[in-house]
């Protein structure tokens, strides 16, 4: 073989073993990407995705508007969290990225229920984000069963939750119930007041005239009898909203009584015109043991239509407040109360109402797909009833009928007062009860016109 044909094998040589380093190369770049380090681990190859359908309607207008929009930030912002972390994890390796679809119920008991079946059949939702107010509770139990589709959201009572059977029960409820506000309130009511059992105490009863409302108000008048107190002939459980002279009739006739406290559920605008319906005809009860109406910003701030000083000693309950120090677990990541109110207040310049509900809706529904490891009904109904959820308004299990266990527990009772902020006089509705986290350490009773007495809280024997 010629010098000439050897460097020829030589080179061709040279070329191929060239081309396997290449290759080599090559594939172990690509076995790399795959595998990439992150500062999560090892991460393989990008999983599959599909789609998961949160649905809700809401009331985006209408009188109920204020919780609606705040509702909607609040779940666009909660699904926003659960997509940055990947989406939900599921049993097969995929992750579900979620869809949030909202329909525009305009406070419409019969727009909401129209609603509810569209998000189903048009959008497919596989879980229904329920809303405060819009929706009948009846209807979202009925619905729900009828679909057999998880419901999470802020239902005050329905016969699913208190079933005897409980199969068929798919609403899943972290909000309290209808008898947690009168036993939060008339407790209270009979520590700061110690004379009550001494003398007839009447309490007028107020209501808006919807289901969950009524069922609240019959709630709190048993309980009201249990404890002694009287009820008033006066009480209105079927209030016209909006209703100035119907407003002026009920505050008259509980003047008249001589009800020494108002306890009720009035819409947000129809609080405003109850407390100047009182002011203006000088009825002032030793308690306004109110919620709903009294439990949001535009109760008391003047610049959204509330009543400012007038407000203030005035109660109110619900199941949640931004001052709350408890945190949540959104897919195995730590989701503080403070880190949701700060993203809110930063956006909207004012304080959020249900904004922790609302968020703890989408929470509960992430958490219970991840469980169920798949996208089918019964399975996360099954990850619902077994799985204690952290969450902002602290530790959520269920009833087999959907209630939360730990209501009680959690309830808020809280008091509209003075404070300065910045150097400027506000009103803000200070946490009571439970004591463990109080924001003040005073209370103003028994409610008064003039400046109300404050009073050391807790008090020294409580």
């Amino acid at each position: 073989m010629s010098p000439t044909h050897r460097r020829g094998e030589r080179a061709i040589s040279a070329i191929v073993a060239a081309v396997i380093i290449v290759v080599i190369i090559a594939a172990a770049a690509a076995s790399y990407f795959l595998l990439a380090p992150t500062s999560q681990g090892i991460q393989t190859t990008t999983p599959k995705t599909v789609e998961v359908v949160f649905g809700a309607t809401l009331s985006m207008t209408g009188p109920l508007q204020a919780f609606g929009q705040e509702q909607n930030w609040t779940l666009s912002y909660a699904v926003q969290s659960i997509n940055d972390l990947g989406g939900i994890p599921l049993s097969d390796g995929t992750r579900g990225i979620v869809k949030l679809v909202v329909l525009d119920d305009k406070t419409d008991p019969s727009v909401a229920q129209s609603n509810l079946q569209t998000l189903v059949s048009q959008y497919h939702a596989q879980v229904i984000m329920g809303e405060l107010g819009g929706v009948q509770d009846s209807v979202a139990q009925q619905f729900a069963s009828r679909n057999q589709i998880p419901y999470i959201g802020p239902v005050y009572t329905s016969v699913a939750k208190t079933c005897a059977d409980c199969s068929n029960a798919w609403i899943f409820s972290p909000f309290h119930n209808e008898t947690n506000e009168a036993h939060i309130f008339f407790n209270w009511f009979r520590t700061v007041d110690p004379s009550t059992p001494s003398h007839n105490v009447t309490v007028a009863f107020f209501g808006e005239g919807d289901p969950a409302a009524q069922a609240n108000n019959l709630g709190g008048e048993a309980y009201a009898r249990t404890l002694g107190y009287t009820v008033c002939t006066c009480s209105d459980l079927t209030f016209r909203p909006g209703s100035t002279s119907e407003m002026t009739s009920f505050i008259s006739a509980a003047k008249s009584a001589g009800a020494e406290a108002v306890y009720g559920l009035p819409l947000p605008p129809d609080a405003v015109l109850m407390v100047n319906t009182a002011h203006q005809l000088d009825y002032a009860p030793k308690a306004w043991l109110l919620t709903r109406g009294t439990a949001v910003a535009p109760f008391a701030i003047p610049a959204l239509g509330g009543a400012g000083n007038l407000s203030v000693g005035v109660m109110s309950a619900f199941p949640w407040q931004p001052s709350v120090p408890y945190a949540g677990k959104l897919l195995g990541k730590n989701v503080s109360n403070s880190e949701i109110v700060s993203k809110y207040e930063a956006k909207w310049q004012h304080p959020p109402t249900l904004e922790g509900v609302y968020f703890t809706e989408a929470l509960i529904a992430a958490d219970a797909i991840q469980k169920a490891g798949s996208l089918n009904s019964v399975a996360i109904r099954g990850a619902l009833l077994s799985t204690t959820f952290k969450t902002p308004m602290g530790d959520v299990s269920f009833t087999p009928g959907g209630q939360w266990i730990q209501s009680g527990k959690f309830m808020l009772m809280m008091q509209w007062q003075n404070a300065v902020i910045n150097g400027q006089t506000l009103q803000v509705l200070q946490v009571l009860e439970p004591t463990s986290v109080a924001t003040t350490n005073y209370i103003l009773y028994p409610f008064s016109w003039a400046k109300a007495q404050p009073q050391p809280w807790p008090p020294p024997a409580y």
